[in-house]
């Protein structure tokens, strides 16, 4: 008998743990749509597992935000409304605010010495997306900009606070940057936070920060208010 073998409720609680993940991966990328309805039956077949252990993954995604349980209707996608995405980029742009006055302090005390190296990497990355028009590639580095932020904050609890939000914030987040317009508009107020972490001075980060996170908004409504328009 093999007795290093994982007891059966163990392995029964990280399949659920990866169900979960793969689902919370969907409604992010947006593969199931903001108010579709949770097909347990159809995401059983597809990942080749229980509908026990879909309707348990779903049933714990419930406190992420991502996923509304209605009595006598089931679980759906859920929509965000107006109100909620100001909110979301209100606490994003203060945890995100302090997070680089953070990193920016480190630098200075010669804490985080690789940090101003690993954010201009990035930026010039970024650059060559914005010159490629690689929309999902420019996304995927601006997510990791603001990674390199964070963890240079060394701030765990901040981080999962952060992490938490951004992940209601994907879809309108990913398509404020859908324009090249917007992607230079972005890199841009990147190269200002980077600066002030760079030189060390926390609280030109900081404010930095927040025009970032208020001009995201703000692309983001403008393009909201464009789709709204007749003949869009």
């Amino acid at each position: 008998m093999d007795m290093n073998m994982k007891p059966i409720g163990a392995r029964r609680a990280t399949l659920a743990t990866e169900v979960r993940a793969e689902i919370e991966r969907m409604i992010v990328d947006g593969e199931l749509a903001a108010g579709e309805k949770m097909n347990e039956l159809a995401l059983s077949n597809a990942m080749g597992v229980s509908r026990g252990t879909v309707r348990e993954a779903i049933r714990s995604l419930a406190d992420s935000g991502l996923i509304d349980l209605i009595a006598n209707r089931g679980a759906f996608v859920h929509e965000t409304t107006l109100a909620e995405v100001r909110n979301l980029y209100d606490l994003r742009g203060a945890v995100f605010a302090m997070a680089c006055a953070a990193a920016a302090r480190r630098v200075n005390e010669g804490l985080e010495p690789d940090l101003p190296g690993a954010l201009q990497a990035n930026i010039e990355q970024m650059k060559a997306a914005i010159a490629e028009e690689d929309v999902p590639r420019y996304y995927e580095l601006n997510i990791e900009f603001h990674d390199l932020l964070l963890a240079g904050a060394q701030n765990p609890k901040a981080k999962l606070i952060y992490d938490n939000l951004v992940k209601e914030m994907h879809l309108f987040r990913r398509k404020g940057l859908s324009l090249p317009t917007n992607m230079e508009k972005s890199l841009a107020e990147h190269l200002d936070i980077a600066a002030a972490v760079d030189n060390g001075k926390p609280e030109a980060a900081r404010r930095a920060a927040i025009v970032h996170i208020t001009e995201g908004f703000s692309r983001y409504m403008k393009l909201q208010e464009q789709e709204a328009e007749p003949g869009a």
